[in-house]
This record gives structure tokens, C-alpha cells and sequence, in this order.
């Protein structure tokens, strides 16, 4: 297979998995506030993927490792996942989209790090790898700009938020059958990624490791407010009050920034170091928080999801460079997996609870919400978690970026 070819296969693989996450997150929030499910039951739901964080690309990553090709489970786990999307699609109750969500979270997760198996041990080197792995980032603008369109067209799309689902479940198919076709991925091909958490615990006893952790833990809580809520926030009529498709769309700018700010990461690593970096990535998350917890203008939101592409860039990829510089070769797959589990894992699951009882506690005697003070709390904690990895970090700036 040519180059082009093959690059544009590996191109596809990312879009397929990125607009299947996108199409079912992105209103699942909405659909839930229609159904009438309160803040706790909204957060469970979207606390599913949290969940699976915790074991499921551990074990999947074991079993390809030594069992399957890669392409092959990921076929496989893309299959599996169609008819339990298209299950929740019919759900109306908390218990069986709570379950149904919670199966798809467990089957779909591992297919994000066995795409990322297929890619490396076809392209090897990191430039190349981020040449195809940016289409996930567009395909997800993409089938969020297609929602956003649909919704409109259903004349505002209040009866509909739940259509995410099934349009997740037919990619879902679409994928599973696209990844039988990918390039052979033997098993063995990652075979790091099997090697035990424990190990990567050691590293901990360095201060640069340890501080880094902690503040991923610290910053994932703050996620699930935005990301759960975030939605409900902008078709508040007593806030923005703007129609579903039009908040859809408006959420999707944070991922067009995102295309723009991982084109700019390398040159700002280079200029003002790896530790300046991520706190430049947390302090544009605090940022953003407090434009929601001030904003009634269209533009402000427009700028804080355009902070949302310096917040992720820079805190969350910057951390994988940070972890990959702090560790030995021989422990960076260990370190990276826990990484994965502290923040999107364990940090993101506490986060959920939180944003839940506080969706509640903030909800006010009209059935409004106080917004403000919703999105500040988050937003001062994240504020104080920057500020203390600005002290405390030290390490992995005597490397180059590659």
C-alpha cells in the first residue's frame, strides 16, 4: 500500500471513532434534561465512560497484545457497540440507558488506543502519527456541524437530541465493517501496553511525576461541568436561551480550536518550556470556566470555546510529553496508562459526582439554575490547581521537543 494510501486509511480510522463519540456525547446532556432526569442521573449516565477508563483499555490491551490483530478486535468492538447504541437510542427510563450507556463505554473505549497500536506500528514516527490522527478532531466537528443542521431542520430539534444515538450506532456499524478492511496489525505489535500499572507506580517517588499526577487528578474534576452541563447552560432561556442546534455548534468551536492550537504546540513546548506550557493549559481552562459563569453574550462563549483549545492542548498533551520525558523507556506505556486512569478515570469520576450534586444544589425555586456560581466554584479550584503545578512542577525541560 502507497504512503498517501495508507495515510488516508489511518485518517479515516480516526474520523470513524472521534464522530462515534461525538455524535453520541454531544447532546446526550440535552436528551437527558428532556427526559426530566435530575443532576445525579445525568452525571452517572456520563460518568460511564469514566468508568470504563478504570479497567477496560487495561484488559482489552492485554488481550490484543496476545490474542488478536488489532484491526480485527477493533472490528469487532465497533460491531458490538451498534445495537447497544441503538438500545439507548429507545430508552426513556434513568436504569436502561444508564446500562445501556454503560456497556457501550466498557465495548467502545479500548478501540481509542488500539487505533492508536494500528497507527504507530504502521507510520512509526510522531509528525506523521499527528498528520492522520488530527482527522478525529475534524470528524467530530464534522458530525457536530451535521447535528447542529439536522436539528435546525427539525425546527429546533427539542423532540430530537436523542437522534445522536442512533446516528452513533450506524457509524458504529459503518466502522466496524471499515476496520476488517485496515492495514494487518499483528498481535504483540504494542507490546508494552500489557505491561502492569504497578510498575509505573515507582515513578512516583519523583517530584516532577508525582506533581504531575496530581494535578491531573485535580484538573478532571472540573470537565464534567462543562461537559455535562455545559449544554443545558447555553439553551437556559434565562442565560443565551439559544435553540439546540445552535448551542451544538457553538460547543463545536473548542474542537476547531483544537486544530489550530496542536499546529502551534511544538513551537510554544520550545519557547516557554513544558512546565509553562501546562500551566498555560489549566489557567485557559479557569479562564473559560469564568466565562460561563459570567456570560449572557453570545461572543464571550464564542472566545471561551475557543480557550478550550489551548485548556486541552496544552494541559492534556502536554502532560503525555511531560510523562514521556519523566519516565524510562521501558515504563512510559505503564505511565501513560496511569495517567489515563488518574485523570479520565478516578479524576473524572469524582468530577461527575460533583457536577451532579451541584447541578442540584444551584437549581433554583423558578427551575432555573444559578449558573454563576455553578461554573465559579469549578473555575476557582482550577485556578488554584494551576497555580500549585506552577510551584511545585520541576523536570522534563531538559529535553528538546522532538
Amino acid at each position: 500500500m502507497s504512503q498517501p494510501a495508507l495515510m488516508a486509511r489511518l485518517s479515516a480510522m480516526f474520523a470513524f471513532s472521534s464522530m462515534i463519540l461525538g455524535a453520541q456525547g454531544m447532546l446526550l446532556s440535552g436528551h437527558m434534561g428532556a427526559l426530566g432526569f435530575n443532576g445525579p442521573q445525568i452525571s452517572y449516565v456520563s460518568a460511564s465512560m469514566s468508568f470504563a477508563a478504570l479497567c477496560s483499555p487495561l484488559v482489552a490491551g492485554w488481550l490484543a497484545d496476545r490474542f488478536w490483530p488489532s484491526q480485527t478486535f477493533a472490528g469487532w468492538c465497533y460491531l458490538l457497540s451498534a445495537p447497544l447504541l441503538f438500545w439507548g437510542w429507545m430508552q426513556h427510563e434513568f436504569a436502561p440507558l444508564w446500562l445501556a450507556m454503560a456497556l457501550f463505554c466498557l465495548i467502545f473505549l479500548p478501540t481509542r488506543s488500539l487505533a492508536n497500536v494500528i497507527a504507530f506500528h504502521h507510520l512509526g514516527d510522531f509528525r506523521r502519527f499527528g498528520q492522520a490522527r488530527v482527522w478525529g478532531t475534524i470528524g467530530w466537528v464534522g458530525v457536530s456541524w451535521g447535528l447542529s443542521l439536522y436539528l435546525e431542520l427539525r425546527g429546533g430539534g427539542e423532540g430530537h437530541l436523542g437522534d445522536g444515538l442512533l446516528l452513533a450506532a450506524v457509524l458504529s456499524a459503518i466502522a466496524g465493517v471499515y476496520a476488517f478492511t485496515l492495514p494487518h496489525t499483528p498481535p504483540g505489535s504494542n507490546r508494552s501496553s500489557g505491561t502492569s500499572l504497578t510498575a509505573a507506580f515507582s515513578l512516583l517517588r519523583q517530584r516532577g511525576f508525582a506533581v504531575l499526577v496530581i494535578t491531573a487528578f485535580a484538573s478532571a474534576l472540573a470537565g464534567p461541568f462543562l461537559f455535562n452541563f455545559g449544554f443545558l447552560f447555553l439553551i437556559d432561556p434565562d442565560r443565551l436561551g439559544l435553540s439546540p442546534g445552535t448551542a451544538n455548534m457553538l460547543l463545536s468551536l473548542a474542537q476547531v480550536a483544537e486544530v489550530f492550537t496542536m499546529l502551534m504546540l511544538t513551537g510554544v513546548l520550545r519557547r516557554i518550556g513544558l512546565r509553562w506550557t501546562i500551566f498555560g493549559g489549566l489557567l485557559a481552562q479557569a479562564l473559560r470556566l469564568g466565562c460561563f459563569a459570567v456570560a449572557h453574550s453570545l461572543w464571550v462563549m464564542v472566545f471561551a470555546q475557543c480557550l478550550q483549545g489551548v485548556a486541552f492542548t496544552f494541559f492534556a498533551i502536554g502532560s503525555t510529553v511531560a510523562v514521556d520525558r519523566l519516565s524510562p523507556p521501558q515504563m512510559r506505556a505503564s505511565a501513560q496508562g496511569l495517567l489515563v486512569v488518574i485523570n479520565s478515570g478516578m479524576g473524572a469520576l469524582v468530577g461527575h459526582f460533583t457536577a451532579g450534586r451541584c447541578y442540584d444544589y444551584f437549581a433554583t425555586p423558578g427551575g432555573g439554575h444559578d449558573w454563576g456560581n455553578f461554573f465559579l466554584l469549578p473555575g476557582i479550584f482550577t485556578l488554584g490547581t494551576a497555580c500549585f503545578f506552577g510551584w511545585a512542577f520541576r523536570g522534563g525541560e531538559e529535553e528538546g521537543t522532538g
